[in-house]
């Protein structure tokens, strides 16, 4: 929810919405200028609560509101407000920067107080999070250091690699009219949020009648500033390139759930010929639907494997009030409490494994240590130490990808050798050369 004064702007009161479909309230939200990224531009406007039922502008925004899935949550897993349940309103219209920033500083003081009451000094932090909100908290997360306090991030739509829609929104504009209605078009307050920027696809998207697809920062497309949508794409790039920084760190864990819609028609690409812009639904002649709103193949992000996926078959406005959305998450958050090796082999009974390492690699570039196992576990424990000069014990853990147990590393030149560490697993270990290519 916006409100300026004590006012709701962008909310479902009866006046609220009146005000926003006559196009007042989209008037007083426009962004009168660049968006600096500073935490208060000085309008007035704040956000002061998360919308509690249906909001909905035709053609735009439909959002299924936020009250069914709080119940959900604080009954479900006998949470209590502002002990151990918070609720973070945002101000959306913001650059997705500006809001992690209130969420770090918000996050903190929540964890900290948690952590007094409960005497759990190794508590971590849990994001559900729903479409935008999903890019506020991996922001958050990989590059304000969020990771060293998370456990899980469970996202419901977030467009990870974008969304169509906003594209569309962008360059061809928004309107709608239909009964007494005439004259609602958002098209400026929308051109005017960084935020949509920040919702464009990152992948290639647009056919411009070139070879290749060609991504959205690359082309002069109709009513969208270049500029900006550069900027917005070197915000997904931030964050991808903090997370590969971050994985190589002591303690950095996988926390990404995504829970992706699927089965409805969805804006996967876009032409660009005779200066106009065209969605549609499919990419390359293949349809991967989606949640209406966000691809599937957006809604996960892109370091995480499919594996790691829920899917939901329902829209974007209502994944996360889907009748089946509280299993979802009570699934994923007890995970920790069963104990599955106690269901697997018996008393010497061990699995084994598979290692799949190369004879060399190169020194100072990334090479990936594989495994495979006859058993599942959830990761499996090695650790790589130097045998021709006393060096570092590394321990690393690979974790499923592909079909595979992976982990990526980057070693400066010398004889190595990888030994698996699993309670569960027969050891297994080779050896290897890094080797300078000069």
């Amino acid at each position: 929810m916006l409100s300026k004064d004590g006012k709701a702007l962008w909310d479902m009161a009866p006046g609220a919405i009146y005000r926003l479909m006559r196009g007042g309230a989209l008037r007083e939200i426009t962004l009168t200028g660049p968006d600096d990224e500073t935490d208060d531009i000085g309008d007035g406007i704040e956000a002061t609560a998360l919308i509690d039922n249906v909001e909905m502008i035709p053609g735009f925004w439909k959002q299924g509101g936020y009250s069914i899935l709080s119940r959900k949550l604080i009954e479900g897993m006998g949470l209590t407000r502002g002990e151990n349940y918070f609720e973070f309103p945002y101000d959306w219209r913001r650059s997705n920067r500006v809001s992690a920033r209130k969420l770090a500083a918000s996050v903190q003081a929540w964890l900290a107080a948690w952590k007094e009451k409960s005497g759990n000094s190794e508590a971590k932090v849990v994001f559900v999070v729903h479409s935008m909100g999903g890019l506020v908290a991996r922001h958050y997360i990989e590059c304000l250091g969020g990771w060293s306090t998370t456990r899980t991030l469970i996202s419901f739509g977030t467009p990870y690699r974008g969304s169509g829609n906003a594209l569309g929104f962008l360059c061809n504009g928004f309107a709608w009219k239909i009964g007494p209605l005439q004259a609602f078009d958002g098209t400026e307050a929308l051109r005017s949020f960084d935020s949509v920027y920040q919702l464009l696809p990152v992948y290639p998207f647009v056919d411009a009648g070139d070879a290749e697809m060609n991504r959205v920062s690359e082309l002069d497309l109709p009513n969208l500033d270049r500029q900006r949508a550069l900027r917005a794409r070197a915000f997904h790039d931030e964050i991808l390139q903090a997370q590969e920084i971050n994985a190589k760190a002591d303690g950095y864990a996988p926390y990404a759930r995504p829970i992706v819609g699927i089965e409805q028609p969805t804006f996967q690409s876009a032409t660009f010929h005779d200066g106009a812009l065209s969605l549609l639904t499919s990419y390359k002649g293949q349809d991967d639907k989606g949640d209406a709103t966000v691809p599937r193949v957006s809604a996960i992000p892109i370091e995480v494997g499919q594996e790691a996926a829920v899917y939901i078959a329902n829209t974007h406005s209502a994944l996360q009030s889907d009748d089946t959305s509280d299993a979802q998450i009570r699934g994923i958050l007890t995970e920790p409490a069963i104990d599955l090796r106690k269901f697997r082999a018996g008393p010497g009974q061990l699995g084994r494994v598979g290692l799949h390492v190369d004879d060399a690699y190169a020194a100072g570039r990334p090479f990936t240590i594989g495994a495979t196992s006859t058993q599942y576990v959830q990761r499996i424990k090695a650790s790589i130490v130097r045998l021709d000069s006393p060096g570092e014990n590394i321990g690393i853990s690979l974790w499923p990808s592909e079909g595979m147990y992976k982990k990526d590393v980057t070693l400066p030149s010398g004889l190595y050798r990888v030994e698996t560490q699993h309670e569960d697993l027969s050891p297994a270990s080779d050896i290897f050369l890094v080797v300078d290519e000069h």
